[in-house]
């Protein structure tokens, strides 16, 4: 057992330098499309033609892509190995500074979020953050057309094999999904939308399931197409950082 964990451990290591690498060699090429593209856009602009200028934006927008997913794998690789000490963090606190780091696209999209009050538990900081900024953030991303987005944090305390468990439930009135897909909408990589209509990766959810059960909880999402979606996570109000994934 033991030659096998530390064969683990030496495996995970190789992993994370791997991605490391891989994410490096990735952004420099990704970084010089994005830079040469923006240039020709910006000193030739009145002289393209407008197909040309709109092969340009698909560029832009390609490579915004691509950066977003370099960050994303390297962000999921590096979850493995995150060992910060766990302190009692007010999700309030949470929600307020990720409503302040979402300002621009909250005022674009017209939105509001809503919250009860919302409990303290004993986690990791900066996890915690990345879980509801990546919930809210999906939110957003999944509005409806011409629909101003609504979001509402809910929470109760419940009990769950002896131990006091927050329930937090985070709604929206955005696209939905079909209930059939309420499961591999947490899937690496997966997404049910077209991605010239919604930008992302397809990591947002997995990053957030991998660090809800590193803190010993559990996520879930319901949902109907066309009528908003919730997605309900489980957080152990005391307790520490698992090392399984």
């Amino acid at each position: 057992m033991k030659e096998r964990t530390l064969e683990l451990q030496r495996s995970n290591n190789d992993l994370l330098q791997f991605a490391h690498v891989i994410s490096h060699d990735l952004k420099e090429p990704v970084r010089k499309v994005k830079i040469f593209s923006t240039r020709i856009q910006d000193e030739h602009a009145d002289k393209l033609p407008d197909p040309v200028s709109n092969y340009l934006n698909r560029i832009q927008s390609a490579t915004r892509r691509m950066s977003s997913m370099i960050e994303g794998v390297l962000n999921y690789s590096r979850l493995n190995s995150f060992n910060e000490e766990t302190e009692a963090v007010d999700l309030n606190d949470i929600v307020q500074s990720i409503q302040d780091d979402l300002e621009v696209v909250i005022q674009q999209k017209g939105a509001s979020i809503n919250h009860d009050p919302l409990p303290t538990i004993q986690g990791a900081p900066v996890l915690l953050y990345q879980l509801f900024y990546n919930i809210i953030n999906n939110s957003l991303k999944f509005s409806r057309q011409g629909v101003a987005s609504v979001i509402t944090l809910s929470s109760v305390t419940v009990k769950e094999d002896g131990r006091e468990v927050a329930q937090i439930t985070v709604a929206d009135n955005g696209i939905g999904f079909d209930p059939a897909h309420a499961n591999a909408i947490f899937d690496s990589f997966i997404r049910l939308n077209s991605k010239d209509r919604y930008e992302g990766t397809g990591l947002g959810l997995a990053l957030s399931k991998k660090i809800t059960e590193r803190h010993g909880g559990t996520i879930a999402a319901v949902g109907e197409s066309g009528a908003g979606a919730s997605i309900i996570v489980r957080l152990p109000l005391t307790g520490r950082l698992t090392d399984s994934m």
